[in-house]
């Protein structure tokens, strides 16, 4: 039967352990006679040590940990215990603790607890290592594979530094004649009328078969295997090593291979959307004092609306209406069709210098300072874009598209993005602008998108907006 075990529950306990030894030390070096020493190394010590966990588990830093060299492994302490000592600054600042806010300690412990945990993570690792090469530790397994297969899994599940595993023996099914295991490790190999008997009298933990040539033994002997509760993984990358990144996963009462482009963090989109929240409040709030200010301006020079609202195609082609200041006269979807001889742009997008749609004066000045983007706050605050993203085109933009172009689409929209801050205004290339999208959506992080945010500001303040 499975095991059922907490991931990676020796390097958490080893982290709380190592976490709480810096805190004695450091209290009883630098904290000096107090009566409530013991408290407050208590209070602190508890106090890290969620704030640990919490960031390692947020981060998921625990992820790939056994894999990790040394010089990794600290970067990774390094990072941990750099977000907990600035949290735990702000905490002991709100709460205006005296004894605890002492240069000298904070700093004691915070080395401290890098040099602890990092010490105890590679002597863990070690150890484990050292468990886990001798068989009655490790999880001895048995492959069963079609002779065409069988070379491929024992390399692969040999490949790792690091494993829990080891390969007890391997069945070929269907074995032809001169076939040669050709593998770099040692293994027993188990003729196929001798299965079951060597099952039976040897230490068999889990096995890995892999019978596509024949799916019905495959089926019977994954059955008898679990009626007798060995733990059996059917290998399936023979059909899928065409996808680089794909998950087996139950969804609705089915078994499905799940495969994607690229997977990414739960974490890092929840924190992007929390920001643009945040950021669609402010931004919307800066909207209406920006509405009131030009709104005169735009009346007397072109009564009509101050809102000019589109429809615009967001993310896999989601149509939804996007909303800006004005900055156009009130007949420029009309006079569109009349300008397209002189457009800059390919097929795809349309723009061109000095636009006779753009109102003189106040519309031109809204948008060199792309104040006319504000309202697009409100579509952040609804979901329907972000403020960082990939420009949402419109519907006879669209419509042309190829299919390579609709990636431009698997992310929400943003107010900015790469291409408004590459020089959108000397941009007339279609293919430079989705491959500058494609550039954002490979490498999206929070940390870009802060990147885009800071230089759109820039930009803006320069006055190079659109035209």
């Amino acid at each position: 039967m499975k095991r059922k075990r907490t991931r990676h529950l020796e390097f958490i306990i080893g982290d709380i352990l190592a976490l709480a030894l810096a805190v004695v030390a450091a209290f009883y070096l630098f904290a000096g006679n107090t009566g409530t020493l013991l408290s407050d190394a208590v209070q602190t010590g508890f106090l890290l040590a969620v704030l640990m966990l919490c960031i390692s588990f947020f981060e998921d830093g625990y992820n790939n940990i056994l894999r990790r060299g040394y010089l990794v492994e600290t970067g990774c302490v390094f990072k941990m215990m750099a977000m907990v000592g600035a949290i735990e600054l702000l905490y002991l600042f709100l709460i205006k603790s005296e004894i605890l806010y002492t240069r000298r300690l904070l700093a004691a412990v915070w080395i401290l607890s890098m040099f602890l945990i990092c010490a105890e993570r590679i002597l863990l690792k070690k150890l484990l290592r050292w468990r886990f090469s001798r068989t009655d530790y490790a999880s001895n397994v048995l492959v069963i594979a079609c002779a065409d297969q069988a070379d491929t899994i024992l390399e692969k599940l040999s490949a790792s530094g690091f494993s829990s595993f080891y390969i007890k023996a391997v069945c070929i099914i269907g074995k032809k004649d001169g076939y040669v295991l050709n593998v770099g490790v040692p293994v027993t190999e188990v003729r196929e009328e001798e299965l079951m008997e060597y099952v039976t009298a040897n230490v068999i933990d889990e096995i890995v078969i892999s019978i596509p040539c024949d799916t019905q033994k495959e089926e019977v002997l994954t059955k008898r295997f679990l009626n007798i509760g060995i733990v059996v993984h059917i290998y399936i990358e023979q059909h899928i090593t065409a996808f680089a990144n794909s998950q087996m996963e139950y969804i609705n009462g089915i078994n499905v291979l799940t495969c994607f482009d690229k997977e990414l963090s739960r974490t890092g989109l929840f924190c992007k959307r929390i920001f643009d929240i945040l950021g669609g409040l402010a931004g919307l709030f800066a909207a209406v004092l920006i509405g009131l200010a030009i709104a005169p301006f735009i009346w007397r020079a072109s009564p009509g609306p101050l809102i000019f609202s589109q429809i615009r195609v967001g993310k896999n082609g989601r149509k939804f209406r996007i909303y800006k200041f004005r900055s156009m006269y009130m007949d420029a979807e009309q006079r569109k069709k009349e300008l397209t001889e002189k457009n800059e742009m390919d097929q795809y997008m349309f723009k061109m210098k000095d636009d006779p749609r753009i109102i003189k004066g106040i519309g031109h000045f809204i948008r060199e300072r792309s104040l006319d983007e504000f309202p697009q706050f409100f579509n952040v605050l609804k979901g329907d874009m972000s403020l960082v993203g990939t420009r949402p085109p419109t519907e006879d933009e669209y419509e042309k598209y190829e299919f390579d172009h609709k990636k431009r689409l698997c992310m929400k929209p943003g107010i900015t993005g790469l291409w408004q801050i590459s020089g959108r205004n000397e941009i007339t290339d279609f293919d430079k602008v989705v491959e500058l999208d494609w550039k954002y959506i490979d490498n999206w992080s929070m940390a870009l998108d802060f990147k885009i945010l800071v230089k759109t500001v820039v930009t803006v303040l320069s006055g190079k907006g659109a035209r």
